[in-house]
């Protein structure tokens, strides 16, 4: 049902007596009289795909937990609901390797991938759950069945649909509703040998997938901390009075006033918070402590207060301000004395920043390129040590070319960094140019380029700084970009605009939340200029420094990052 993706219009909070009306039906078809929905705030909303239209209703977190075609009355429990409710559903046990490649792949459950006995419930109409022989109590699928179950007691030879799926973890509908929830840890089944000789197979990708089940979230019970010296204030605070927010923002005027030697005037008002106010805040969480946590709520308040307050003098109106001087011979920034910021970058501080950089180093994304082989290198293989149907990294095929060279002594006997083609090699190095008489010697050193371009389709795989993979197969393509652009929009409005990012798993509405903060201006969500269409989020302002400094912090490398700042007019050559 969710193998398009659905459109969905914004969601709108069931009345008390609809959520009663919508929790018996659920009991009623399940036959689970316990039953009960997570919260007691149930939203809906409609939702289209290219196959059918229906109703989809989330809990208070916007977590799909059931759905309905528009003409039935029948209601679908996500596998979200099953994981909480195991026994909401008959569950039809299948092998793993059945479930991973093809359930979650969009595939219908066959007779001969499920694993006898079955259910007696498991009859032909009625709706079931899909469970793997490694995780029985963890429902990855969930499906109407075909045929009569009970009736089989071995599966092997027999042919057919045995469960028809409907909607699996993963799918459409999870992405669309951006659902980051894991599968719980399953007990293990315990299987004679006839079914783990059938599961025993390997993945044709010859790359580590992502583990199967990973704990699911846990729910962590806030602690509220005592206040304490702005000095040795605690990153575990999880809420804060007005008061106090309050206070950390006026610390961190008076410090970037009297000790921040970097601060120098004229200064836009969105650089100064940004730059200097944020930065020089104590080593305390963000999230906790931001300008709308404040009473002035807005730049522009706060700083026209510290104005009134003789502090700083502004020009400009609105929100579009410049700082153009500041008075430090208050008293206040007289007697202030210095404290410890979060950027921890004094010279007193080298041996939290270095320890702070190895923090860094470590959650850092990394990357491994991967290249599938076409069909016109089956000879080339079979010649080689290589096995079919994998995929190899450059050194793995490079290793390989040199040892069909040394086995064929190929080497040029007149220079010894040339190789002499034959017409294996020839094929290979000559297939994406296609020229006609090509020369039969080429330099070793230019070999790989032309056999990986020809003969190869290049993929990538990102790895997570634990060491698992990001997603769980191979993207095709090489290592994306993602896109920052700086530039002056009509009427003179400077921007920062960040796109690619979402094939790094980085959600827009966080990121636009997070720049939000770290930039103190409004951001947007809309779509690049791109061909696919993708995700774009805007930022008022120039940004690009404080956007790459947010990616890094989300493990995304530099290297990764392409920025292009369109304010700085190149230089043209007399």
């Amino acid at each position: 049902m969710f193998k398009k993706e659905p459109q969905i219009k914004a969601l709108s909070n069931l009345k008390n007596s609809e959520r009663k009306n919508i929790q018996s039906q659920c009991k009623e078809q399940t036959g689970s009289s316990e039953y009960a929905f997570p919260s007691q705030v149930i939203k809906q909303t409609t939702f289209k795909t290219p196959f059918t239209t229906g109703t989809v209703f989330t809990d208070q977190k916007n977590v799909p937990i059931w759905f309905k075609e528009k003409f039935s009355d029948l209601l679908y429990p996500t596998v979200f609901t099953c994981w909480s409710n195991s026994k909401l559903l008959p569950i039809v046990l299948a092998h793993e390797y059945v479930v991973e490649e093809k359930l979650l792949k969009g595939a219908n459950l066959m007779l001969p991938g499920t694993v006898p006995p079955f259910d007696e419930r498991c009859v032909k109409t009625r709706m079931v759950s899909v469970a793997s022989t490694a995780a029985p109590d963890v429902v990855k699928a969930i499906g109407i069945v075909q045929i009569n179950l009970p009736q089989y007691s071995r599966v092997i030879g027999e042919s057919g649909v045995a469960v028809e799926i409907v909607h699996t973890f993963g799918d459409e509908l999870c992405k669309v509703f951006k659902v980051k929830l894991q599968p719980p840890e399953g007990s293990a089944a315990i299987l004679d040998s006839e079914s783990e000789e059938e599961a025993d197979i390997e993945d044709d990708t010859g790359v580590p997938s992502a583990p199967e089940s990973l704990a699911a979230p846990k729910s962590l019970q806030d602690v509220q901390e005592p206040l304490v010296n702005v000095e040795d204030i605690s990153e575990q605070l999880t809420e804060l009075r007005v008061e106090d927010v309050d206070h950390f923002f006026t610390r961190s005027l008076y410090y970037s006033l009297a000790h921040d030697a970097k601060l120098e005037t004229p200064i836009s008002a969105s650089n100064f918070v940004s730059n200097h106010i944020l930065r020089n805040l104590p080593p305390i969480d963000h999230t906790q402590v931001n300008m709308k946590k404040t009473s002035w709520k807005k730049t522009a308040k706060f700083l026209k207060y510290f104005e009134k307050e003789g502090f700083l003098k502004l020009k400009g109106k609105g929100d579009d301000l410049t700082i153009i001087g500041v008075d430090r011979t208050k008293s206040e920034l007289k007697n202030f004395a210095p404290y410890r910021i979060g950027g921890g970058a004094s010279s007193s501080e080298k041996g939290a920043s270095s320890v702070a950089n190895e923090k860094e180093q470590a959650s850092v994304m990394k990357a491994v390129s991967l290249y599938r082989p076409i069909s016109s290198t089956k000879a080339f293989l079979s010649a080689t040590d290589l096995p079919p149907n994998q995929m190899f990294t450059q050194q793995d095929i490079k290793s390989a070319v040199d040892k069909y060279i040394s086995a064929k002594n190929l080497v040029s006997p007149d220079n010894k960094s040339a190789v002499r083609l034959d017409d294996l090699l020839y094929d290979l190095v000559n297939r994406s140019s296609k020229k006609e008489n090509a020369v039969r010697t080429i330099a070793r050193a230019q070999i790989m380029a032309p056999v990986l371009k020809g003969n190869f389709s290049e993929h990538f795989l990102i790895l997570k700084a634990d060491g698992t993979p990001l997603f769980k197969h191979p993207v095709k393509g090489s290592i994306p970009q993602v896109q920052i652009v700086t530039e002056m929009k009509i009427g003179r409005k400077v921007v920062t605009k960040v796109s690619n990012f979402e094939k790094f798993q980085v959600d827009a509405d966080e990121l636009a939340e997070a720049l939000r903060k770290k930039c103190s201006g409004s951001t947007t969500i809309g779509e690049a200029n791109t061909s696919p269409k993708t995700l774009e989020v805007t930022v008022q302002g120039p940004h690009g420094p404080a956007v790459i400094e947010l990616l890094n912090e989300s493990g995304i490398p530099t290297k990764w990052i392409n920025f292009v700042n369109k304010l700085k007019k190149n230089k043209k050559r007399k």
